[in-house]
């Protein structure tokens, strides 16, 4: 009778681990790619390249919905600003009823240097 709450407990945790790990790494990844976003230099006439911050991204956390913008035009001190998105699932068939389809996104703000 203690066995199986015990292992949910157990399971439960584990879980709960695996989400605080992937809400981490998506953090981090949202800084990195607003940090490579404002220090890469704009093409002519002020238009940003967002390509070099969603590379930084994906080399962090690939497979996520990102996306890294800069106010136009991008000039000193013009926000860039970077969103990353994952879906979380559950490895345990019992906590896959609770926790379907967790969406954990974050968003970075930085000034364009």
């Amino acid at each position: 009778m203690v066995l199986p709450t015990l292992l949910f407990v157990l399971f439960a945790i584990i879980e709960f681990s695996r989400a605080w790990l992937t809400v981490n790494i998506v953090t981090t990844a949202s800084r990195e790619g607003a940090r490579v976003g404002v220090v890469t230099p704009t093409s002519p006439g002020d238009v940003f390249d967002p390509g070099p911050a969603e590379a930084r991204i994906d080399g962090i956390l690939s497979g996520a919905i990102r996306s890294v913008t800069c106010a136009q035009p991008c000039v000193s001190g013009s926000e860039v600003q970077a969103n990353v998105q994952v879906t979380f699932d559950t490895v345990i068939p019992l906590l896959s009823s609770i926790l379907t389809d967790v969406n954990i996104s974050r968003t970075t703000r930085m000034r364009y240097e």
